[in-house]
């Protein structure tokens, strides 16, 4: 089951590239309060995002700034992953996937997708640091 939410889309140019979709906090702040006491969970650094594009070359930087502050809808799995070091919820959403494509990157890179591997995107909900 897939549960609902909206971000808004956050071009950064310097010191690089980046696009982000905002997260509200309370959804992050929300599931990371579900994470049993007896683990260390953090806070991320950063607020709430999903990271759409990090640290990649732009191809077609015509469209770069092109959605800047639009509303995206994205889908997300309630389960909370956990991999020794971050907690994270899996996140699918299509239309981040076509941005990326008009940017002229691959639909997936490591730095997007969650730290199991699988091809969704991911928002950070806590770490063990």
């Amino acid at each position: 089951m897939l549960l609902c939410s909206t971000g808004t889309l956050v071009y950064q140019s310097e010191p690089e590239k980046k696009l982000v979709l905002t997260v509200d906090p309370e959804l992050s702040r929300f599931y990371r309060s579900l994470i049993p006491a007896r683990f260390v969970c953090n806070r991320p650094k950063f607020p709430p995002h999903i990271t759409v594009v990090r640290k990649e070359a732009i191809h077609n930087v015509r469209h770069w700034n092109r959605y800047a502050g639009q509303v995206v809808d994205f889908s997300y799995d309630p389960y909370v992953h956990h991999d020794g070091v971050y907690w994270w919820l899996n996140v699918a959403c299509p239309r981040l996937t076509e941005i990326r494509t008009e940017l002229g990157l691959q639909p997936w890179t490591p730095l997007v997708k969650p730290p199991s591997g699988v091809e969704w995107f991911h928002t950070t909900i806590g770490n063990c640091k």
